[in-house]
This record gives structure tokens, C-alpha cells and sequence, in this order.
């Protein structure tokens, strides 16, 4: 199965004192944001770590991480008995270049 490819910039990826997974996810964000149907990401974390081979657990870590450095915001709302819906809006336009 083709996953598709990213270009990492080092010096983006320096500048925002990221991990390379840290960045890969912010990225993958960033892409479902600009080129999605939506103005945000809204893959399951499921989908993220299948698409991105990481563990649940780890993407929960660096979420957790990308927030508290302000370059994601997630929104969360109840939809009843169906359970949640996330939103994941980047705030970092300069990723995806």
C-alpha cells in the first residue's frame, strides 16, 4: 500500500524543537488541513497510527506535546450516544512548506 511522502525541512523542523515523529504528525495535520475537504484534520487515531506505523500511545504523547507548543489545537464535542468528534486545526501554516 502506497503511503505517500513528505519533505522534511530540518531547519523548520529545528526551529520548532520537534522530534522527527513530532513533526512527521504535524505534517500529516497540516496536509489533511490544506488539502483535506475540511479546514482541519479529522482522522481517527486509528487512521493516523496505521498511517503513520505509531502506537496509540505514542501519537496521544505527541499530540499532547504539539498542543503545548501551540502548534495544534484539538476540539472536542459530544455527539450524543454516538460518543466524541475531534477537530485537529493546525496553527503552523509555515509546516507544510
Amino acid at each position: 500500500m502506497d503511503k505517500g511522502f513528505i519533505t522534511i525541512n530540518f531547519s523548520t523542523m529545528d526551529n520548532l524543537n520537534l522530534s522527527h515523529k513530532e513533526f512527521i504528525v504535524l505534517k500529516y495535520i497540516d496536509s489533511m488541513c490544506t488539502t483535506g475537504v475540511q479546514d482541519y484534520c479529522f482522522a481517527s487515531n486509528k487512521t493516523m497510527c496505521n498511517t503513520l506505523n505509531i502506537t496509540q500511545r505514542t501519537l496521544y504523547r505527541i499530540l499532547n506535546r504539539l498542543e503545548e507548543k501551540k502548534l495544534i489545537t484539538r476540539k472536542t464535542r459530544s455527539i450524543g450516544n454516538d460518543g466524541k468528534e475531534r477537530r485537529i486545526f493546525s496553527n503552523h501554516s509555515q509546516v507544510s512548506k
